[in-house]
């Protein structure tokens, strides 16, 4: 049996980015049909897909959602690579 062929960094972050969209795609079409408990659960996990392309970018990646977050901020946002009011939002 043959092993798949290894995708680059480039592919692992475009795949997190595109998932991404595709989970707030969801939650918009949830929230506009009322579905809020829904619609947040698809927004959140677009951040950490998004979130997660980030670090993918760094070569990096966590088991728990919770080190993806915190690492983000720790990395990114204290850095102020990404603006500070971001950090909160995605909080």
């Amino acid at each position: 049996m043959e092993l798949p062929e290894k995708g680059s960094i480039s592919d692992l972050v475009r795949y997190r980015i595109e998932t991404a969209k595709s989970d707030l795609k969801s939650a918009d079409i949830l929230l506009k049909e009322g579905e809020y408990r829904g619609a947040n659960n698809r927004a959140y996990y677009a951040i950490y897909h998004a979130i997660s392309a980030v670090h993918a970018l760094d070569g990096k990646s966590y088991k728990r959602h919770k080190d993806t977050l915190a690492n983000f901020n720790k990395n990114y946002v204290r850095t102020e690579i990404f603006p500070k009011n971001f950090g909160r939002k995605i909080a």
